[in-house]
């Protein structure tokens, strides 16, 4: 009897050795190393490459939990990051770019369930320069208004989300007056600004959200230096005002398809987000205009730029 028990016993103890054996050898319980889930994305080269330049093994090969955000390589070459452009960076730019990527916590699709979007430290800090922005609309999530194109995949050291979108750190825009004045398109709306002695807020250190028309769009609505230099200064600061939300950082997926919260014009003053954040609408636009370019984060705010002015 005592030998049939002791057999038993044998055969339980072998039948679990070997369940555990191939569970770890089909990878059930075990998610992959960040390394290899890299090497099986091969949209994800680019950044790959930026990491070894960076020289970030410590994250790679350390324990986290960490959340990676990843612009695919379409991402990277539309923002003109390319691997040609990445061997002339030094490792230190690199790290910058890249440690803009990182959180030191997870992060996942559970805790970015949000009315508007909320900041989130990466690697570069906690403040303004460093926190990137989460959000949703619908069913999307979203970071720094970058849609996460694929979400919550599991790496030993933490969590993974592909984003469409090259994400650049804040410092590297400047505040919202550098970000306007490096665009090439604005300076008749610069010219409102100054106008409306509102230009001086944008160096400053309160946030901003900023739907700024361009030159072109500005002329075709009546506005060029002679006649902005003539508009009576509380004409133009209305005008100026309803293009701009004081506080909030506004992104596509906060602009959506509803009601925005009241402009700088004051709380009924809203505007009318649609098509998923492409375009915006004035109370008194005819109809719906186009944002060509969204999602400008500088240091002290958020500039959309739009074809058209809108009228309130």
């Amino acid at each position: 009897m005592m030998k049939k028990i002791l057999y038993s016993g044998l055969l339980f103890v072998g039948a679990a050795i070997s369940l555990s054996s191939c569970v770890k050898e089909t990878g059930v319980a075990t998610a992959p190393t960040f390394e290899s889930f890299l090497k099986s994305q091969p949209n994800l080269s680019i950044f790959s490459a930026a990491l070894q330049k960076a020289q970030l093994e410590t994250f790679v090969n350390g324990p986290g939990p960490f959340t990676w955000i990843i612009p695919t390589d379409e991402a990277f070459q539309t923002a003109m990051v390319t691997i040609d452009s990445l061997n002339r960076m030094t490792p230190g730019q690199a790290n910058y770019l890249v440690q803009y990527h990182i959180i030191n916590s997870l992060v996942r699709k559970i805790d970015m369930v949000a009315q508007n979007s909320f900041p989130r430290g990466t690697q570069l800090g906690t403040t303004t320069a460093g926190n990137v922005y989460f959000g949703q609309l619908a069913d999307s999530f979203y970071i720094n208004g970058s849609n996460i194109i694929s979400i919550d995949n599991k790496v030993a050291n933490g969590v993974v989300h592909i984003i469409n979108r090259l994400n650049i750190p804040p410092n590297l825009k400047g505040n919202l007056q550098a970000v306007l004045n490096n665009t090439g398109l604005h300076s008749l709306f610069i010219a409102a600004l100054n106008r409306a002695s509102r230009w001086a807020l944008l160096s400053g250190t309160s946030a901003f959200t900023i739907f700024a028309p361009t030159d072109v769009a500005m002329t075709a609505a009546g506005y060029t230096t002679a006649t902005i230099a003539t508009t009576p200064v509380t004409r133009m600061d209305s005008v100026v005002r309803y293009h701009m939300f004081s506080g909030p950082r506004l992104f596509t997926n906060d602009i959506g398809n509803s009601t925005t919260p009241g402009t700088f014009l004051g709380p009924a003053k809203t505007l009318s987000g649609s098509m998923n954040g492409k375009k915006i609408k004035g109370a008194g636009n005819a109809s719906p205009i186009d944002i060509i370019k969204s999602d400008i984060l500088g240091t002290n705010g958020v500039i959309h730029i739009i074809n058209g002015v809108l009228r309130y």
